[in-house]
Order: C-alpha cells, then sequence, then structure tokens
C-alpha cells in the first residue's frame, strides 16, 4: 500500500502525538494527545499538521506551525516553524521525511511565509532540502565560589511564584525578541506550560522550580530566570557541595550578570549551569574574574531556509551599505534567481536581474548566511559559495554579518 501524506485532522492528532513520541523515543510521553491537540487547536485547525500514513496508521509526523521570526533590523517576519518530525523506524528510506517536507515547504509557500526554519536533531539531514545553519547556542559551567561582578550593579532580584512567573515574563520576552535575530514568538500558551502550571495530566509541576525576576530602577522587569537545584546531600561534610540547572531570559547584559550573580552568591550551591545561553559573551566583562565561567558546550540551533528571496531580503536591513548581485540556486525552485540587492542599515530593495553575478550560492548558504551568523569570506573558504567579481565577498560580510549574532532562546 502506498504512503499518503495528508494533513492530519483533530480526530487523528492523538495517534499523531504518540507516534511522535515514539519517533522521538520517548515512549512513556504517549497519551498526552489529548492535551496537546488542546494547547495546538489553532495549528491543527490551520491544517498546519502533517502525517505520513500506511493505510490507517501514521508513521512518518511532521510539524509546519505559523509563527514569526525577529530577522535583522527588528522586523518581524512569518515563518513556518518545522517541529515534530519523525519517521518510523519500520518505515525509513522510503523518501517520507522528503514528501512531507515537500508539503509543508509548499504549505509555507502558499501561506506567504518567505522563511521556514527548524531545530535539527542531526546536522546532515536538512541541508539537502535547503536549510542553513543560521545560529548556534551554548551552555555554560559556573564556579560559584570564585565568581563575582566587577563592580556594583543596579536593580533588584526577587523570587517569585510560577503564576507571577508565566504572568510577568511574555511582556518582557516580547520586548527582548524585538531585538533579537532568530527569535519566534512564544505561543500556545508557552510560558504555562514552561513553568509547569499547564501539564498533561493536571498536576502542576511548578513547585519542582523555583522562578526569579530581575527588576530596574524602575521596577520593570528585564530579567527572568528558572532553576532547579539538584536532588543531592548539599550537607555532607558540612561542605557546599550543590548544584544548580538554570535557564535565563535577559533583555540586556546588566540583567543577565545579575541573575547569573543572584545564583552564584547563594549558600550550599557551588556550581550551576546555564542552558540556552547566547554566543555573544558582553556579560563577561561584567565579571570581575569571567575564567570562572566556562562555556561547556556549543551547539547549531537555528536552521533557515529561503523561500521567497526577494521578501525575506527585503525585510532585513544590512550593517553596513552595499549593493551585490546574488545568483541563488534552488533545486526546488522557491528561492532560485539572480537579484540585485541594495541595502544599509535604512532598509533594503531586492529586484530580480539579468546582470552578471557577484556571488553565487546555494539556497542552503542563503540561509546561513540570511541572519548574521556567518561571514561570506568563511563560508567561501569552506566552498559554500562562489565569489565571481572581486571584492563582493568583502561587500557581504560588511552586509550580512552582524555585530550581535543572532538568538533563538525557544524551543519549538
Amino acid at each position: 500500500m502506498p504512503i499518503e501524506i495528508k494533513v492530519v485532522t483533530e480526530s487523528d492528532y492523538d495517534d499523531f502525538s504518540d507516534a511522535m513520541w515514539v519517533g522521538f523515543l520517548q515512549p512513556g510521553n504517549r497519551g498526552q494527545g489529548p492535551f496537546r491537540r488542546g494547547v495546538f487547536a489553532d495549528q491543527i485547525a490551520a491544517g498546519r499538521v502533517i502525517g505520513a500514513y500506511d493505510g490507517s496508521r501514521i508513521v512518518g509526523t511532521f510539524g509546519n506551525h505559523g509563527n514569526r521570526v525577529t530577522v535583522p533590523g527588528g522586523a518581524s517576519v512569518p515563518t513556518g516553524a518545522v517541529t515534530a518530525v519523525g519517521v518510523a523506524q519500520t518505515h525509513r528510506r522510503r523518501g517520507i521525511l522528503s514528501s512531507m517536507m515537500a508539503k509543508g515547504l509548499k504549505q509555507s509557500v502558499e501561506a506567504g511565509e518567505p522563511l521556514s526554519i527548524l531545530i535539527p536533531a542531526e546536522w546532515p539531514i536538512y541541508g539537502r532540502y535547503g536549510y542553513g545553519h543560521a545560529a548556534d547556542e551554548t551552555r555554560y559551567r559556573f564556579d560559584s565560589k570564585h565568581c563575582a561582578i566587577a563592580r556594583p550593579l543596579p536593580g533588584t532580584v526577587e523570587f517569585v511564584s510560577g503564576s507571577e512567573w508565566a504572568q510577568e515574563t511574555p511582556a518582557l520576552y516580547d520586548r527582548l525578541r524585538a531585538t533579537t535575530p532568530g527569535a519566534i514568538e512564544r505561543r500556545n500558551q508557552w510560558h504555562e506550560r514552561d513553568a509547569g502550571l499547564l501539564t498533561h495530566d493536571g498536576k502542576p509541576t511548578d513547585k519542582d522550580s523555583l522562578f526569579v525576576l530581575y527588576r530596574d530602577e524602575s521596577g520593570t522587569p528585564r530579567g527572568s530566570m528558572k532553576y532547579t537545584v539538584a536532588d543531592e546531600d548539599h550537607w555532607y561534610g558540612f561542605v557546599p557541595s550543590g548544584s544548580a540547572e538554570a535557564r535565563i531570559d535577559a533583555e540586556d547584559e546588566v540583567a543577565r550578570i545579575r541573575l547569573l550573580q543572584f545564583l552564584w552568591e547563594q549558600d550550599w550551591i557551588s556550581t550551576f549551569e546555564v542552558l540556552k545561553f547566547p554566543v555573544y559573551e558582553s556579560w563577561r566583562h561584567l565579571m570581575a574574574n569571567p575564567r570562572h565561567a566556562r562555556q561547556i558546550d556549543r551547539y547549531d540551533v537555528l536552521w533557515a531556509r529561503v523561500l521567497d528571496a526577494p521578501a525575506a531580503l527585503s525585510a532585513r536591513t544590512y550593517e553596513g551599505e552595499g549593493r551585490l548581485v546574488l545568483a541563488v540556486t534552488d533545486p526546488a525552485g522557491y528561492a532560485g534567481g539572480v537579484y540585485a540587492l541594495e541595502g544599509g542599515p535604512g532598509g533594503a530593495t531586492v529586484k530580480r536581474t539579468t546582470e552578471a553575478a557577484d556571488l553565487t550560492l546555494p539556497v542552503q548558504t542563503l540561509g546561513a548566511l540570511y541572519f548574521g551568523h556567518h561571514a561570506a569570506t568563511a563560508l567561501a573558504g569552506a566552498g559554500a559559495l562562489s565569489e565571481e567579481r572581486p571584492g563582493a565577498l568583502a561587500v557581504a560580510d560588511r552586509m550580512f554579518k552582524t555585530a550581535i549574532p543572532p538568538f533563538c532562546a525557544t524551543w519549538f
């Protein structure tokens, strides 16, 4: 029987959810369909959930949720946020992912989304569908006993309840998102779910975490933190030996370091780790000795696929003034063409042209360049694009590369 790729209806969503968790090797999460069906009702109704059917059985899962992503310059651009991707182990190597991806990309184009984004489980998979590596994040470990701030900083830090954290953080995050390329909207009761107030079994888990807000001198929340302390014997030998794991949203580096300071000054926490940390490190200059903050991991998170080159390229601004003719190759046909891009800090214009190209690049490389994470010269050194006119790479570096790297703090 041939595999059929189609939109998952509400009546099939529970089966979709179970198939997804099996594909993620987390079978204990089966049975969450009714909960997830309620949370993602808008996406199901919009037809943004896709399944591969072998008869009545779902053997492939693919979410293409509508969202918005911030691009350099601050514009909020419609995007398809690809998620929940998996193919049953019993049905591999049959082109199922390729078929679901083709349907998802066509869906985004029809919805007027010039970009598609995702967080890949594996590096090698998505380049063949036109996605390029667009942003990283890091993980840091802090030695509490030796950490200190370089100078006193303003504001206050306070414990709050999970419900207050969930109420206060959205406005803070929206301000952060507006100035952070790569950041997406947090939808579908994201903060309530993250705080543990909204769970699949109706049993809140907010008491498992501690919640903190940093307020500036005016009392406005500028940073939030959720953290957990390891369940271990902190009293062994009466020596501080506890550890913690935290996640932070911070509008600026003062907010970030004040929240870090709050952790390292706590009794009995000797070390702590912060997940989902941006790659830029200006906050380290606010530490007396930043060597006691060690980056222990760095990994690719956001990947981007340009679907409408003129719309995507004209939506963002550029660090330096310049003009480039880009010849983009795209086997799927969505973004392919030759485009004259003229832009700077004030905006950009893009139009198709018959001029000779300054740079030739595949759509994957355009996605890698788009959010400002990579320099064109570095990508060219890896063979990811070609310079057709001498000096064009330097112009591309000046235009595309951003002073502050992109950051997607929200996994989807």
